[in-house]
């Protein structure tokens, strides 16, 4: 092999690992925060009610709330350490974060039923962070 097709092996071996280092780089960056991860979307317009729940070590206040049916707000207020609020299968990609002192909200489009709700940080739903909406 010459010494310009050791350069071009070389410039092709350079290329392939800068093309892998840009794939891994741009598929860290993706998904972004917020709930843009999950790919859930909040519905648009008013919302008839904001439902605010505390989450602390470990529990949710109030445990059981109610909300009627239709586009409301839910607000998760963290007192003590990092708490989620995501829902069983009934709202796929929902999901709330808080950490210590701060609070996350967003809309929701309920229909009539019960819906499961629990905190998903490991171990924190088998030590009670779990409760039940009722939406009328």
């Amino acid at each position: 092999m010459g010494s310009m097709e050791r350069g071009r092996a070389r410039r092709r071996t350079w290329l392939a690992v800068v093309a892998v280092a840009a794939i891994v780089i741009l598929a860290a960056c993706g998904g972004g925060g917020g709930g843009g991860s999950s790919g859930y979307k909040p519905p648009t317009g008013p919302s008839k009610q904001t439902l605010e729940i505390k989450a602390g070590n470990f529990f949710f206040d109030p445990k059981d709330p109610t909300l009627p049916a239709g586009v409301s707000t839910i607000k998760l207020t963290s007192q003590s350490g990092l708490h989620t609020l995501v829902f069983d299968k009934k709202v796929p990609g929902f999901r709330l974060e808080a950490n210590s002192g701060q609070s996350e909200g967003q809309k929701v489009d309920l229909k009539p039923g019960k819906y499961t709700f629990y905190c998903d940080i490991p171990g924190h739903r088998q030590a009670g962070m779990e409760g039940t909406l009722t939406v009328q």
